[in-house]
């Protein structure tokens, strides 16, 4: 008989209110740290796809540029670059300009009216 009631004593522990909330309060813990971990791996991830595509646009950017650099080694290369940045041209190469006919008030430098001051100027200028 003894024994039953140690059963029926650990049977009472064991299915009693405070058990219960023990297992429960174990369970929400359990469920939540599961959630964080969740989302922590799911936002891990996401920013591996994001580094994932900065790695690649990056390496079209290198390759772009091993390319841009293997063209200015070359002679070529490096005046075309120089033309078409600073305006440069060869020993008696001279400047064609092209207007379009569309376009009915285009001024050519030089002969610009430059006012009475300016004229004053220029025939001071001339003396010298």
């Amino acid at each position: 008989m003894r024994e039953y009631q140690e059963k029926k004593k650990i049977k009472k522990r064991i299915y009693s209110n405070w058990a219960f909330a023990l297992l429960a309060a174990l369970f929400v813990f359990l469920v939540y740290s599961t959630v964080k971990i969740y989302l922590k791996g799911r936002a891990v991830g996401e920013n591996a796809a994001r580094v994932r595509g900065n790695l690649s646009s990056l390496e079209q950017e290198k390759e772009e540029l091993e390319r841009e650099i293997a063209r200015l080694q070359n002679a070529d290369g490096a005046e075309e670059e120089l033309r078409k940045k600073f305006n440069i041209g060869k020993r008696d190469e001279k400047l064609v300009v092209i207007l379009d006919k569309k376009e009915e008030n285009v001024k050519i430098s030089g002969g610009e009216d430059v006012g009475f001051f300016g004229k004053i100027w220029r025939s001071v200028k001339s003396w010298f």
